[in-house]
């Protein structure tokens, strides 16, 4: 990781959040509850709400023992994890529950963590704030060896709707169960590519185990990678944040399997987000935030998955990367090489079309390569022009792109007047990033 493409504070401030940031994304961001209204609308997965005591009064008419087993309790404009209470079950006797830190508490003692919170004595601007509880997640069982008595979320930092980074902030005993680095969690990034866990770090130093255990923290396949780099985003663009991180929790629903097994099915949960996120995911994946931020900055980014394809082909782990994981970029023109019938090849310059369907190539470069014989026919195509109803053959076809090899089909057409002889459309196109810069 070079020092110059590491992102500061103020770097981060100036050239970011201020600049991509609005003051009403900001306030939404703030509000965890403000937060999760919006993110319901948009169609992503929050926790339920069981209650919002917003004064004394309802603080004293609220029946705790209607509680479920398990629960969580928030301040709403809290940060750094303070002022939050997770219940694991319930104690021995009634009005007793058992949090992630193992401590008895009484509905007594929540009351008064309740009115800590309305008193605002964990809230970001020292004033009155309000308390809700929420269900609490449940710890997917890929988490479960490397989890204690909490429930890792999984960060990811987005960007012009390109996911830039991401790390899994796993709950150890030292933080009491909470998913807090400044409380003692430890972290492990993700490869964005992929989805797997890369480098761990705990105190601001590397590690290779779960603390306490000989648990390797990398190599980890995250499940259901790509619905948390798209929920990531979509919750992006409803908040109107430019640069925000989100905090995504796997919450599994079991379901009896047609052998009578056990599965799990899972499905990506936000449980907040941050309009300034920190920087020590930086050091969890061993790359600089700056430069990866620079290098999806003015980008024409389309939607979630355009933008998903972006940072896995720019920003791949290398050595994931050497076991031929990741996409690969392509830019508007490719340099391509047809393999004819007999073997022969022939290159052409091809236009990277996502707007068409299949790919098409030129009837004279079909003819010379032996595409249009019987054995080698598809079907054939209708399709509309100013003249009418027309038919295209459509061909099978066999051709190298960005040292990948590709098994298509392809219409035939007349690109005698046109400089690229081939089109190749979006169906052979999902192995790779398309990226055109600004306006093009």
């Amino acid at each position: 990781m070079k020092v110059n493409d590491v992102l500061g504070l103020n770097s981060r401030n100036h050239l970011f959040t201020s600049r991509y940031n609005t003051l009403a994304g900001k306030k939404i961001a703030n509000s965890k509850l403000l937060t999760k209204s919006i993110l319901a609308k948009a169609n992503v997965r929050v926790p339920k709400t069981y209650a919002q005591i917003k004064t004394a009064e309802e603080l004293s008419e609220f029946d705790f023992y209607k509680l479920p087993a398990d629960f969580v309790v928030k301040p709403n404009n809290g940060l750094g994890g303070q002022g939050i209470v997770v219940v694991e079950k319930r104690g021995t006797y009634a009005g007793e529950w058992i949090t992630s830190q193992g401590e008895v508490m009484t509905v007594s003692d929540l009351r008064l963590q309740i009115a800590d919170i309305l008193a605002g004595q964990y809230s970001m601007d020292d004033l009155p704030d309000i308390a809700y509880i929420e269900e609490r997640v449940k710890v997917h069982p890929v988490f479960l060896r490397y989890s204690y008595h909490g429930t890792p979320d999984i960060r990811v930092i987005v960007f012009n709707k390109v996911p830039v980074m991401s790390y899994v902030r796993l709950p150890t005993e030292e933080s009491g169960g909470r998913a807090n680095l400044f409380q003692g969690a430890c972290a492990v990034g993700v490869d964005i590519a992929t989805g797997i866990t890369t480098y761990g770090v705990h105190h601001g130093k590397s590690i290779d185990y779960f603390p306490g255990t000989r648990r390797k923290l990398s190599g980890i396949v995250v499940p259901e990678w790509e619905k948390i780099l798209e929920t990531a985003i979509i919750a992006a663009e409803a908040i109107g944040l430019g640069y925000m991180a989100s905090d995504i929790v796997l919450q599994p629903s079991y379901a009896k399997a047609t052998e009578g097994m056990l599965g799990v099915t899972t499905m990506p949960m936000i449980l907040e987000v941050n309009a300034q996120p920190g920087l020590k995911i930086q050091i969890a994946n061993r790359a600089g935030l700056r430069d990866r931020l620079l290098r999806v900055q003015g980008l024409r980014v389309i939607d979630a998955k355009h933008g998903i394809k972006i940072a896995k082909a720019l920003f791949a782990d290398p050595k994931l990367m050497e076991k031929g994981l990741g996409l690969k970029t392509l830019g508007r023109y490719e340099e391509i090489s047809v393999v004819g019938v007999n073997g022969e090849r022939e290159e052409l310059s091809a236009k990277v079309d996502t707007g068409a369907d299949i790919s098409s190539i030129d009837m004279a470069v079909a003819e010379r390569l032996g595409l249009l014989t019987q054995d080698n026919m598809l079907y054939e195509s209708s399709f509309y022009n100013a003249l009418g109803k027309k038919k295209r053959k459509v061909v099978g076809i066999t051709y190298y792109m960005a040292g990948r090899k590709i098994k298509s089909r392809v219409s035939i057409s007349d690109r005698s007047r046109m400089s690229k002889k081939m089109i190749i459309g979006w169906l052979d196109l999902k192995d790779f990033a398309v990226m055109y810069k600004g306006t093009e």
